[in-house]
């Protein structure tokens, strides 16, 4: 994908626009709007792997300034940042994968505590019997096995 628009709020739209179309077409069994639903994920598609270009950043705005006036839409709309950033959500995910993975790697050498003051998670070395761990950023001191 390096170098291609990806998948932004407008394809995101054409998505869920198509999966409703979809949706009530199945329920209601009205085949015409099931290739509807299909052309609509297409385009999306295509919108996310076209080469990166100022028009599709533009129509992602136009969408977003219409959004944004319909008042119970208005909260998908805050939701847009700069091409290239990552929401607060993602790079908190990202953060908690990355020590999940440093955890279990570290498993047979290092035990990990969660602080009962502050939730810091503590690491200290296996195998040095009972030790007294202090909490770096609350100052709370807890005697453990390790």
């Amino acid at each position: 994908m390096n170098g291609r628009h990806g998948v932004d709020e407008l394809s995101t739209a054409l998505g869920g626009l198509s999966m409703v179309l979809a949706l009530i077409g199945s329920i209601f069994s009205v085949s015409f709007l099931g290739w509807i639903a299909l052309i609509i994920v297409i385009l999306a598609l295509v919108r996310a792997f076209m080469p990166e270009s100022p028009a599709r950043d533009h129509e992602n705005q136009a969408f977003l300034d219409a959004i944004s006036k319909v008042p119970f839409l208005s909260g998908f709309a805050s939701g847009s940042r700069p091409r290239g950033k990552q929401s607060a959500a993602a790079a908190d995910f990202e953060r908690k994968k990355r020590t999940a993975q440093k955890m279990w790697d570290n498993r047979k050498t290092t035990m990990y505590f969660k602080c009962k003051n502050c939730g810091q998670i503590l690491s200290v070395p296996r195998g040095k019997g009972r030790i007294r761990i202090t909490c770096p950023r609350c100052g709370t001191k807890v005697e453990k096995k390790s």
